[in-house]
């Protein structure tokens, strides 16, 4: 059984958390800033990542629903309702998420909490259910609110928790409103100077154990079943850029591995249909070396001839490693040529970076600022244990969830991992 489960990915065991609403009600104001709503998002994503199973039917009596509440100024609150029919899954919910865009309006907070309660506690809360609220918030709102509604939450049937970020949390009235958006229970309150510690891995340890403290652990009965094969990025654009490390760690036998990955992904997901496809994937594929050197093996396209040429005619470095300057280079070679933008409007933009860390860090601070400023979402994958931690993080923007560790690079074409990583990009 326990083999098995190790080799097959259909029988994996499952997570289920009971008869649970979970609601996150995140900041999208101008003050929290565009990368930062999208650290928030990311949150989300990541900490029902770690919860498991989620409701198929959101009318179920059973089984854990989640909801999403975005607020900025007044009349302006965006909702992902826990009794959304669509969303019966974590891959739907994944998406709901990421197609929520940045408000960048006032900051109506006590308005949006009243907002929750009303819409999603009152509204739409099932019998016997727990209700948990995760509330986000940089402290500032529009004085012209109503700061009584704060502690609209506090009802015993629901427990919230209150994240204040940044620097007005050190002020004495400004912890207050945290307290009350908690209920005045200070075990419920966590401030944090930076958005990126919202993805540190042991907040999101305590996120989980805060959400779902008494996990059930199922386990299918074999044989395993296979599900009908679903494309992956069919509802939604995705511009997906491999950037390699192709330094004399490497080796010529690992290189070849990476071409076969990058390949096995071309052939799994749904590529665009054309130029003008608005939705579905197009990939691109640069390999760097020691600083400026670089070899785009073919820059975003959705032409499977041209993706399979390219892999086949890129060469091995057998460099040194300078991966700043080479984030830099993708920027500018392939998401912009000249003064023309190559990526696709709406698209979610992600760069997977194929490397143990261990390269010059010359720039990348800077480089990594720049990802930022291109919205870029951020996937690592990393072999072996020597690797620069340091390094790794950075480049994931501080989000280990997104750090896909394997032991050997043979990994990259195991089925389990080749799953999860489709899954995550997707």
């Amino acid at each position: 059984m326990t083999y098995i489960r190790e080799t097959c990915g259909c029988c994996d065991c499952e997570k289920h958390c009971g008869a649970l609403d979970i609601i996150f009600v995140i900041d999208s104001s101008e003050s929290i800033g565009e990368s930062n709503f999208t650290l928030e998002k990311h949150f989300v994503v990541n900490t029902v990542n770690r919860l498991g199973s989620m409701a198929s039917d959101p009318a179920s009596p059973t089984g854990t629903r989640v909801g999403v509440v975005q607020f900025s100024h007044l009349g302006t609150f965006e909702a992902i309702h826990l009794n959304d029919s669509t969303i019966n899954s974590l891959s739907a919910f994944k998406t709901a998420v990421k197609n929520l865009k940045w408000i960048a309006g006032g900051t109506y907070t006590p308005s949006a909490i009243k907002f929750t309660y009303d819409t999603f506690i009152k509204a739409s809360r099932r019998a016997g259910a727990s209700a948990n609220v995760v509330v986000v918030t940089d402290g500032r709102y529009d004085p012209n609110d109503d700061d009584s509604k704060l502690r609209y939450l506090c009802d015993p049937n629901v427990v919230v928790s209150a994240i204040g970020v940044g620097d007005m949390f050190h002020q004495i009235h400004d912890n207050e409103n945290l307290l009350s958006i908690a209920c005045h229970n200070k075990n419920r309150t966590t401030t944090m100077r930076r958005y990126t510690d919202l993805v540190a891995d042991d907040f999101m340890e305590k996120m989980e154990t805060v959400l779902c403290p008494n996990p059930e652990i199922k386990c299918p009965e074999l044989p395993c079943k296979n599900g009908p094969d679903v494309a992956p990025c069919v509802g939604r654009p995705v511009d997906l850029v491999f950037l390699l490390d192709g330094s004399e760690r490497l080796g010529t036998e690992n290189f070849r591995y990476v071409g076969e990955f990058v390949q096995k992904v071309a052939d799994r997901l749904e590529l665009a249909r054309s130029r003008s496809d608005r939705m579905r994937a197009r990939l691109a594929l640069t390999e760097f070396g020691k600083e400026n050197e670089n070899q785009v093996a073919f820059t975003l396209t959705h032409d499977p001839v041209i993706i399979a040429n390219g892999i086949r005619a890129l060469p091995y470095l057998d460099s040194s490693s300078s991966v700043g300057p080479a984030i830099f280079h993708t920027i500018d070679n392939i998401l912009g040529r000249g003064n023309t933008r190559q990526t696709r409007r709406h698209a979610e933009l992600s760069f997977v970076f194929i490397t143990d860390g261990i390269t010059d860090s010359n720039n990348l601070d800077e480089a990594v600022s720049a990802m930022r400023g291109q919205q870029v979402v951020s996937t690592v994958i990393a072999t072996g244990s020597d690797v620069d931690q340091d390094v790794l993080m950075k480049l994931a923007m501080e989000d280990q969830d997104a750090i896909f560790k394997i032991q050997k690079l043979t990994d990259l074409l195991d089925s389990r991992f080749f799953d999860r990583f489709i899954r995550w990009v997707c």
